[in-house]
């Protein structure tokens, strides 16, 4: 499902910290994925899978930013091109993890 290093080591993390006798719930926060290309660079972070919502984009000379928002206004993901892409760890923040303990989504 998350073929890539950031949730290796998030579960790395988790189980390290359980074998060393602190039992640790897994968590994967959002991890966008990042397109490094020096003459447009992209960083997308899709919406879960299922969740109702709609895209609202933004293009000027800035670059390219679509945000995936819910209903009730959440981020639930977002795709941003050219200098747009400082905005990656701002927008991260605010958004659900991948996958969280039961009660755990709520608290991030």
């Amino acid at each position: 499902m998350l073929p890539y290093v950031m949730p290796i080591m998030n579960a790395a993390r988790a189980l390290a910290r359980t074998l060393a006798g602190t039992p640790t719930e897994l968590v994967y926060p959002a991890m966008p994925v990042v397109v490094k290309t020096p003459a447009h660079p992209v960083v997308v972070s899709p919406p879960p899978m299922g969740r109702e919502g709609h895209w609202r984009t933004e293009v000027d000379a800035g670059g390219t930013a679509g945000f995936f928002e819910s209903p009730d206004g959440e981020l639930l993901g977002f795709a941003l091109t050219g200098p747009r892409v400082s905005e990656m760890q701002a927008l991260t923040k605010r958004l659900p993890p991948v996958l969280a303990a039961a009660g755990q989504a709520d608290a991030a």
